[in-house]
């Protein structure tokens, strides 16, 4: 299969039935390794922009390096089939991803009391922990949140309750 890329960073599939609209020799390829001899004087932004107007890709602002940049534009070019690769593929599994703590651990024993129908109040997650009330306040915006655990805080009775959202 013949790609061509034109003037305005389009890539576009050159059919081999027909005449081979080209404007210029050195625009066409036919591999990633020719892709990537077409494109070793580019700038970046030019690869970022042949990305961008790739159809069904998430845009991006710049890529790491070169030799990403043309691998990631050689697989978004190839001809798909449903069977091979899915269009979008999930970034995150959240039911499937739960934070692993050792067993008997601080954080595993306040894992259990978050996990309670009722929660757990500040005051118990400290008697427990021995932590003070900005490191439990840390862990659970550290360790919990950002392992895409929801915590619920409310007050009961004029104390903190947090509780973990199932």
């Amino acid at each position: 299969m013949l790609f061509h890329l034109t003037t305005d960073d389009h890539i576009g599939i050159i059919n081999e039935q027909g005449p081979a609209e080209t404007d210029t020799a050195g625009s066409t390829f036919a591999s990633e390794r020719d892709l990537h001899a077409l494109a070793k004087e580019w700038p970046m932004k030019r690869l970022v922009e042949i990305w961008n107007r790739l159809p069904g890709v998430h845009a991006v602002a710049r890529f790491t390096d070169r030799k990403t940049a043309i691998a990631r534009i050689w697989r978004a070019i190839q001809p798909q089939t449903g069977a091979h690769r899915p269009s979008v593929r999930p970034r995150h599994k959240t039911a499937q991803h739960q934070p692993a703590f050792r067993e008997g651990s601080k954080a595993a024993q306040v894992l259990t009391l978050l996990c309670r129908p009722e929660g757990a109040t500040l005051k118990e997650i400290r008697s427990q922990t021995g932590w003070q009330a900005h490191t439990v306040r840390g862990f659970i915006s550290r360790n919990l949140s950002k392992q895409s655990r929801k915590v619920r805080s409310f007050e009961r009775d004029g104390e903190r309750v947090y509780r973990l959202k199932l």
